[in-house]
This record gives C-alpha cells, sequence and structure tokens, in this order.
C-alpha cells in the first residue's frame, strides 16, 4: 500500500507496518515510528501562540515523566508540525531521547516517534561539557541543595529545576562534538525528517487543525 508521508530511507532498515504503525530501525539502535491516529487531535493549544503549545505539552510532558529538550512549531512540505524532544530516565543508568514531529489536521494527525535510547558506558556527553563549563569558571560544584550550579539550562523556563531539567550538555551545539550521542542521533533524525519528508497531495488538501477549549485530552503519542 502506498504511504501518503514518504522520506529519504538512506540507512534506515524498514521492519514492517501494524495496526496503522509503520516502524524502521537504524543501524544505532534507534527506532522510528509513524503513527497515524484517525482522530481529531488532543492538542489542547492554539498552534499559532506559542506559549500555549509549550504550556501543553509541558504538563502533558511532567505528567508522563518526561524531561523538556525542545517544543517548538513550524511547516514541513506545506503542513503545520510540531516538533518535540523529551528525555526519560532509562532504569537506573542513562536516558531515552524520545523526538516526535506531530502533523494535526482536523479529523486526524500523523505523528513520527523517534526513541534513541543510551547503549553502553553512559555520561560522557555530560561528563566533558561540565568540565570544560568549571575550567572556564562558567558551573561550578557546591555541597548545598544545588551542588552542580550554573549546570541546569531548561530551554524556556530558567526557574525549572528537577531530576530531567535539560542540562547545558543537552544543547544543540554540542550535538557536533558527540555524534554518536543518543541525543545527537535523535536531533538529527527529526531534522532528516523535516528536510526530506514529503507529504501526499490528498492529505494537504484535508482541513487544517484549529484548537476548540471543548477538546480533552487523551495521551502520548497522539499529543
Amino acid at each position: 500500500m502506498k504511504s501518503l508521508l514518504t522520506f529519504d530511507e538512506t540507512n534506515f532498515e524498514f521492519r514492517g507496518a501494524q495496526d496503522s504503525v509503520r516502524l524502521w530501525l537504524t543501524p544505532n539502535g534507534d527506532s522510528l515510528r509513524l503513527f497515524h491516529f484517525p482522530v481529531p487531535p488532543d492538542i489542547e493549544a492554539d498552534l499559532h501562540d506559542m506559549g500555549s503549545v509549550r504550556a501543553f505539552y509541558r504538563r502533558v510532558a511532567s505528567q508522563a515523566g518526561l524531561g523538556v529538550l525542545e517544543i517548538d512549531t513550524g511547516v514541513v512540505n506545506g503542513c503545520s508540525v510540531v516538533r518535540t524532544l523529551f528525555k526519560v530516565a532509562q532504569g537506573r543508568m542513562g536516558r531515552i531521547y524520545i523526538g516526535a514531529l506531530t502533523f494535526p489536521f482536523r479529523d486526524f494527525s500523523y505523528v513520527f516517534r523517534v526513541e534513541s535510547p543510551e547503549l553502553g558506558m553512559t555520561g560522557s556527553r555530560e561528563t566533558a561539557v561540565f568540565a570544560k563549563l568549571i575550567s572556564k569558571g562558567e558551573a561550578s560544584i557546591d555541597t548545598g541543595s544545588n551542588p552542580l550550579t550554573g549546570w541546569l539550562d531548561d530551554p524556556y523556563d530558567s526557574n525549572e529545576v528537577g531530576p530531567m531539567t535539560r542540562n547545558i550538555s543537552e544543547r544543540p551545539e554540542y550535538d557536533t562534538l558527540f555524534p554518536n550521542h543518543p541525543l545527537s542521533r535523535a536531533r538529527w533524525i527529526l531534522d532528516h525528517l523535516q528536510y526530506t519528508l514529503s507529504i501526499d497531495d490528498s492529505v494537504k488538501r484535508q482541513p487544517n487543525f484549529h484548537f476548540s477549549p471543548s477538546q480533552s485530552s487523551r495521551s502520548f503519542p497522539n499529543a
């Protein structure tokens, strides 16, 4: 069956489709899924109001135990998209980075979901960047309640502090120094999708998504 959303699948191994979900794997152990949700999207925010979009996704992420790395909107191949990137604890060690491109329409949505887990030794990116910051006097180690001064770095709220709060090493500018890190890989996949995605005209002709306060929340990944 013809796919209505296609992208450059070089180095992506298609593993099949089941229950309206298509799956690809990468050589690095990342997974990419394309979901089709045949129901109105549950995004409780106006896509033109960036503050409301970020507040909605932060609330959903917090309830799921996820940390916010990116929440943005844009246009890909003529269609509105919400780009999100979160992290979650991977057992006792490491993180799993979860990215998504959500294409909402009035009556349905498509969601690309990326999962990039930390494998093998963890923490090397954080250690290297923190050591560099200390050497430049831009971070310090304290024995008080906030032992790593100058380390936490929420992208949208400087007052946000928690176990899943973004740290400085997770900024995009460090991806080129750590291209094999799962966060770098997740961002690369999202970028790759945005640059190469082609959406069929039959999808583009469908009515656009508009938020109505009467809509009720469901849960990931349709959010």
